[in-house]
């Protein structure tokens, strides 16, 4: 069956409002999800769980302050005491590069502080019971927007993280090559660092953006998807899974609830997971398959067999790695060994500069994007049931 990117469209529109985890936009959107699936046969399930915002809101407040304090003991003991200095910033910066990564050993911090719930909508076809291949296909349903627009919390990260680096590297000079340097430019340095993590401070959330582009999107494809892909033979030969999971906004908190729940249920070398985030928009299919400093992969079969499909029906796709801050329901399930990707769309500006804002609206969104989205992903199922 074909691919309408004109039905996905629809859901998108059907969606277009807040729908911030725990409000009522949230519970209209999962209605809606559910109503949409069952009506295409599958078996539909929400699957209710905890979460807690520790990880996402009060976590990296709490490191920012940790980390001025650092940074201000670095610049003091900068000219006197390198070594303490040294050692103040290559701590702070081992911290940071760790953070970039998925940390599996953390996820207990999801359990701490005031618990949330949430559900995921989970959606399986029956007839695909007994199949030995599986395919996950994943999209958020909720959204968020904060106070900073996302390019100066883009500026505030990457001056951070660079002071820092620059921080760290006049400290370890001084260390290793008796070579002081002049204190008035460490503090300069010092202050710009401290400066972005106060800014930073004010970076509330809220639930006024529309969220279409993140991740409306990706549920309206996602949903397409399941009608498409749903119809024998494809579905006797492939155990799909459809899976819109909450609290994204808040952590990847649905998707790491999901894996953790259902991660002996699937074998790794028989399982592709495809994530749907920011689809639609104008510029390239990108697949994000690495992520962090240094950088991990998530994928090494799943994204170049997506890349083949979009190749042999001509359409330009590219791998693309993701920097570090952004997340994406892709990592918990691929710090598990899952073949994960995210599919996405567009480049740093335009909609991307967008989401997480009252300007994320319909008008980012357009037919052929969707439709040549759909049709790799199309293409790319009916290649896995031949083999």
């Amino acid at each position: 069956m074909k691919f309408d990117a004109q039905r996905a469209y629809h859901h998108i529109t059907q969606l277009a409002f807040p729908r911030a985890s725990g409000t009522a936009g949230e519970f209209k959107a999962r209605a809606y999800i559910v109503e949409q699936l069952e009506a295409l046969g599958l078996t539909v399930v929400e699957e209710p769980f905890d979460f807690t915002r520790f990880p996402a809101e009060i976590l990296p407040r709490l490191l920012s302050f940790v980390f001025i304090a650092g940074v201000v003991t670095a610049c003091w003991m900068g000219t006197n005491q390198p070594i303490v200095a040294s050692l103040s910033c290559t701590g702070m910066l081992l911290i940071v590069l760790a953070l970039t990564r998925w940390q599996k050993s953390l996820e207990w911090l999801y359990n701490v502080g005031k618990i949330h719930t949430s559900k995921n909508v989970v959606a399986t076809h029956a007839s695909a019971a007994d199949a030995d291949f599986n395919l996950i296909f994943v999209a958020h349903y909720d959204s968020k927007s904060q106070v900073l627009p996302i390019a100066v919390r883009a500026l505030c990260y990457c001056v951070g993280v660079a002071g820092l680096i620059g921080l760290t590297l006049m400290t370890l000079i001084q260390v290793f090559l008796k070579a002081p340097l002049p204190s008035p430019l460490i503090w300069a340095i010092g202050g710009c660092i401290c400066f972005c993590l106060l800014l930073l401070q004010f970076n509330f959330t809220q639930n006024r953006s529309p969220g279409v582009f993140d991740n409306a999107s990706g549920v309206g494809v996602l949903i397409e998807l399941a009608r498409c892909l749903t119809a024998p033979p494809l579905t006797n030969k492939v155990r799909l899974t459809f899976l819109s999971p909450g609290a994204e906004e808040y952590g990847m908190c649905g998707a790491l609830r999901y894996i953790q729940r259902h991660e002996d249920s699937y074998d790794t070398d028989r399982t592709y997971v495809i994530n749907l985030d920011g689809v639609g928009a104008i510029g390239k299919l990108t697949l994000i398959t690495r992520y962090g400093i240094p950088p991990v992969m998530t994928s090494r079969r799943l994204g170049k067999a997506i890349i083949a499909s979009s190749q042999k029906i001509g359409i330009d796709a590219s791998e693309i790695y993701s920097p570090a801050g952004v997340g994406y329901d892709q990592l918990p399930i691929a710090s598990r060994g899952f073949e994960a990707v995210t599919l996405s769309s567009g480049g740093l500006g335009g909609a991307a500069l967008k989401i997480h804002s009252k300007r994320d609206r319909i008008d980012l969104i357009h037919e052929d994007s969707l439709q040549r989205v759909g049709d790799v992903l199309v293409h790319f199922v009916r290649q896995v049931v031949k083999r």
